[in-house]
C-alpha cells in the first residue's frame, strides 16, 4: 500500500479509469470514470471534505458495484479504511432489489459523516447529469430522499455546506422541471 495521500488518490484515479474503461454514463458517449471524478470535485471543492482517504474511496465508489472488483482486492492496494468507505457506497448486489436499497440507507445512515457527504456529491452530481433526461424525475426523487435521510446527521460545516448546496440544486432543477414547455422539449436518456 502507498503512504503519500496524493499518490494513493492519482493510483486510485488510474485504478478507477480502468475499471470502468468500457462503461459510459447514460448518454452512450460520456466515459463513466467522469461520473467518479466529478463526485470526487464536488466532495473535495464544492461540500470541502479534506480527508484524503474519503476522496481516494470516492474515485473509487462504483468499482465494486459496477466492476468485477471486491472489497479484498480494494483493501490490499488502498488500505482497510478505503476499502470499508468504499463498501459504505456500495449496494450489496447479492440482496433483492427492495432488501439492497434498504441495507444502503441502513449503513449509510450510521456511516461517518465525510461518507455521507460524499453520498451527497454522488446525489449533486447524478442531478447535475440528467438534466433533460428521461432519468431526471427518478434521481430528484433520489436526491431529495438523501437530503432527508442525511439531514439530521450532518452537523459539520462541510456537512451543513452540502445539505444546503444539494438542496439549492434539487430546487433549482424542480423550477426548471416546472417551467411550462419543459417536459414538451426533446429529451434524451
Amino acid at each position: 500500500m502507498i503512504d503519500d495521500p496524493i499518490q494513493l488518490m492519482l493510483k486510485a484515479a488510474s485504478y478507477a479509469a480502468r475499471k470502468h474503461s468500457d462503461q459510459r454514463r447514460a448518454d452512450g458517449m460520456t466515459p463513466y470514470f467522469a461520473h467518479v471524478a466529478r463526485v470526487t470535485l464536488i466532495t473535495r471543492h464544492l461540500f470541502r471534505v479534506n480527508d484524503q482517504d474519503v476522496l481516494t474511496a470516492t474515485l473509487l465508489h462504483d468499482v465494486i458495484e459496477d466492476t468485477n472488483t471486491d472489497h479484498d482486492e480494494i483493501a490490499e492496494i488502498f488500505g482497510m479504511r478505503v476499502a470499508k468507505y468504499v463498501i459504505l457506497l456500495t449496494k450489496n448486489k447479492m440482496l433483492s432489489k427492495k432488501l439492497r436499497e434498504k441495507d444502503y440507507e441502513r449503513r449509510l445512515k450510521r456511516a461517518p459523516e465525510a461518507i455521507q457527504i460524499a453520498k451527497l456529491a454522488d446525489a449533486f452530481d447524478n442531478l447535475s447529469d440528467r438534466v433533460g433526461t428521461t432519468k431526471l424525475p427518478k434521481t430528484l426523487e433520489t436526491a431529495k430522499k438523501w437530503l432527508v435521510i442525511f439531514k439530521p446527521t450532518l452537523k459539520s460545516p462541510s456537512g451543513k455546506l452540502a445539505h444546503r448546496k444539494l438542496g439549492k440544486l434539487v430546487e433549482q432543477v424542480e423550477a426548471l422541471n416546472n417551467k411550462p414547455g419543459y417536459m414538451d422539449a426533446p429529451r434524451r436518456s
